[in-house]
């Protein structure tokens, strides 16, 4: 029987592509998604009867498919003419605005994980202050696509308020969105403009006068976690900078590193994982300028941008992140000798996960 040429042509793409995933190396790291690419499954007579072999090859086979980035991006172009607005967690807003879904927010999680500094600062003795970073869905709603699954984040912040001393930041965020960008299109975090917001409201609220932030450096183009999920081919980059702070040492989880930034990742796509070295367990910041004064943070990735500002105002800072920190907070809190405690987290942490409640020592 005559084959279609259809029919002919897809079988030899199919077989190229075929050919390509054996031949071609493998690829150990996906840039775009920032991630480890699924290796080729090793075979025993367990795996194959009990169908992980398969699951991990199946795996293998997606993530080492030739041009896969290309594929990718193919796909949720077509998807995204085709008038749907909400990819991978992703919502398409207006003007090149990229959202997260956040429907699925817990207000329990947040009750507990904001109890759980209260619980902490009433253990310690030391007085403890939550800044909450809200969505940018909150901060630009007019953009924001008709219908869209997002949370009630003020309610969710009303609620972290009722259980520990809450910062008004999203009130400020709002007063001042009409002066500048606020929030990265392509990612979920704040730029400087957004971080300089919050540091305005944490000096007013631990009693420190805000320094000027003088030095920032060349604007880099940016693509963000919301672009490695939804790589549109005519989405515009952000303008990534951050501020210059110089003279603070940074130690993370026990080395020392050059500087607060990883220049190197300044080079890769996800250039926000540069600030501060992207995300340890424990780190601290030492001015050498300033003889007194620690502060303890309990933080998320949204700190990054804005600990090397506070770093001018004390000696000493010691940060944790939840997601990767083993230790006892509260022996940490006892053995720093901070004066005051504070939580900088992206709302998103807050309500998805119990990061905080689960702490040791709490």
């Amino acid at each position: 029987m005559k084959k279609s040429p259809l029919f002919v042509v897809s079988m030899a793409l199919l077989l190229l592509l075929l050919a390509g995933q054996w031949l071609l190396p493998r690829r150990e790291f996906s840039e775009m998604e920032n991630r480890v690419l699924a290796h080729a499954p090793e075979v025993s007579v367990s795996s194959l009867t009990n169908g992980r072999w398969a699951d991990r090859f199946e795996a293998f086979a997606a993530d080492q498919i030739p041009l896969r980035d290309a594929f990718v991006s193919l796909y949720m172009t077509m998807e995204a003419v085709t008038g749907r607005r909400l990819m991978d967690g992703v919502l398409l807003g207006q003007d090149g605005r990229m959202f997260d879904r956040t429907d699925g927010y817990s207000e329990r999680n947040v009750r507990l994980n904001a109890a759980a500094l209260r619980g902490l600062s009433e253990q310690t003795g030391v007085p403890t202050y939550l800044l909450a970073i809200p969505s940018a869905a909150v901060i630009y709603p007019e953009a924001v696509p008709n219908h869209a699954p997002v949370a009630d984040e003020s309610a969710l912040l009303n609620a972290a308020g009722e259980e520990t001393k809450l910062l008004p930041l999203i009130n400020s965020l709002c007063d001042v969105r009409g002066c500048g960008e606020l929030y990265y299109h392509t990612d979920h975090h704040w730029n400087m403009g957004g971080t300089q917001v919050g540091y305005q409201i944490v000096c007013q609220a631990l009693g420190l006068n805000a320094l000027p932030v003088d030095a920032l450096t060349e604007t880099l183009p940016f693509f963000g976690s919301f672009y490695a999920r939804c790589p549109l081919p005519w989405q515009k980059p952000d303008d990534f900078c951050f501020a210059d702070v110089t003279g603070i040492r940074l130690i993370a989880d026990g080395e020392e590193k050059c500087g607060l930034v990883d220049t190197s990742q300044l080079q890769k796509r996800d250039r926000y994982a540069a600030l501060l070295y992207s995300n340890h367990g424990l780190m601290e910041l030492i001015n050498d300028n300033q003889n007194d004064g620690t502060l303890f943070v309990i933080k998320d990735s949204f700190a990054n941008a804005l600990l090397p500002l506070l770093a001018r105002h004390y000696h000493r800072i010691v940060a944790i992140d939840p997601r990767y920190y083993a230790g006892n907070v509260v022996e940490e809190v006892n053995n720093c000798n901070c004066e005051v405690i504070l939580c900088v987290s992206g709302l998103s942490s807050l309500a998805s996960s119990r990061n905080l409640a689960l702490l040791g020592g709490l």
